[in-house]
């Protein structure tokens, strides 16, 4: 895949530098582009460094049993889940299972075909290909000028240097997108999981590993819980230090799932989609993070500010000014969107 991972790193704007900070033991692989860490007996985390390679974009890893290996994250290249499969056949002679999806978002499920190639499961949401053939496949080799041509408008248009800078987050982030869609070959999830099945605790023998359904960030997010070694797989219902990608979020309902991941134990190890292993503290501070965006959004509401004047008008406080922003639109602006509906 043809990617500028310098394009994609401009967008996030002061991001956390995620490879150096995982709170893990020293690196039995590196590939530059990820890491692959011992978090806990039988449990293997693949942290990505994004600056290093586009290949996994996101955190995955692997959980290790005597009798089947369950793989967590399609990533954004087939060769992020071949690290996947690499990690299983290196620590362990077990079979794997499958591997797991947390949810349909483009770096999260592009790398399937690693997966794919190797005819190994692929378990998701029963929702994820639906959504993947609806906001990925219908735009391959679609002429993408008319798609973007609303967002140059508005750069054009704008007068204030702050809109301009935000709307150029936008379009950057459409257009990187856009890239992905067409040199992309999707591969589909094989085993859908429906959320009236979930939670699905699996015995991969001396080691269990849970499934369950938490729909906050996408209609589609699954977590993966080791309770014997208190980990947690979170996907993207967890974001290090960045101001959380919201454009699919029910931010009523994500807020809901905050409180169950920190009514965890204090022990709690949380890998999140990306950025560093970390604990409970950081889950308090998306807390506070989306009690801040709710409290300006309901303020604004109340005050009758329409909708597009408040997108611009919301202003970080101090304490998260140093947080990523990808992209306006894409998160704080979906963010506010979702609160006054």
């Amino acid at each position: 895949m043809n990617f500028n991972r310098r394009q994609f790193c401009s967008l996030a704007m002061a991001a956390p530098a995620l490879g150096a900070q995982s709170a893990t033991s020293p690196a039995l692989i590196d590939r530059g582009f990820a890491r692959v860490s011992l978090l806990a007996d039988g449990v293997y985390v693949t942290i990505a460094d994004p600056e290093k390679g586009p290949q996994c974009l996101s955190n995955g890893g692997a959980i290790v049993g005597r009798e089947r290996v369950l793989l967590v994250e399609g990533h954004f290249q087939p060769a992020g889940a071949a690290l996947e499969a690499e990690v299983a056949g290196t620590f362990s002679k077990a079979p794997i299972l499958a591997a797991v999806d947390t949810h349909y978002h483009l770096d999260h499920t592009f790398g399937n075909g690693g997966y794919a190639e190797r005819h190994t499961p692929i378990m998701a949401h029963e929702r994820v290909p639906g959504l993947m053939k609806e906001r990925y496949a219908t735009l391959q080799g679609v002429d993408k000028a008319p798609l973007l041509e609303p967002l140059k408008r508005k750069i054009a248009e704008a007068t204030d240097p702050r809109e301009k800078r935000h709307r150029q987050s936008d379009i950057e982030a459409d257009r990187w997108m856009y890239g992905a869609i067409d040199s992309s070959t999707l591969a589909y999830p094989t085993e859908l999981l429906a959320p009236a099945q979930l939670p699905r605790r699996i015995d991969l023998g001396g080691i269990d590993a849970v499934i369950e359904s938490h729909a906050g960030h996408t209609p589609t997010d699954l977590i993966i819980r080791i309770p014997e070694r208190g980990i947690v797989f979170s996907g993207d219902l967890l974001f290090y230090r960045e101001y959380p990608v919201a454009f699919d979020a029910d931010m009523k309902a994500w807020r809901k799932i905050l409180d169950i991941f920190a009514g965890y134990g204090r022990e709690t190890r949380f890998v999140p989609g990306h950025g560093p292993v970390c604990g409970i503290d950081v889950v308090r501070q998306q807390i506070d993070l989306m009690d801040d965006l709710e409290a300006q959004a309901e303020k604004m509401k109340r005050a009758g500010v329409p909708l597009e004047e408040a997108k611009r008008r919301f202003t970080a406080p101090e304490r998260f000014r140093e947080f990523a922003v990808f992209s306006w639109r894409w998160t704080i602006g979906a963010a506010i969107e979702s609160y006054y509906r």
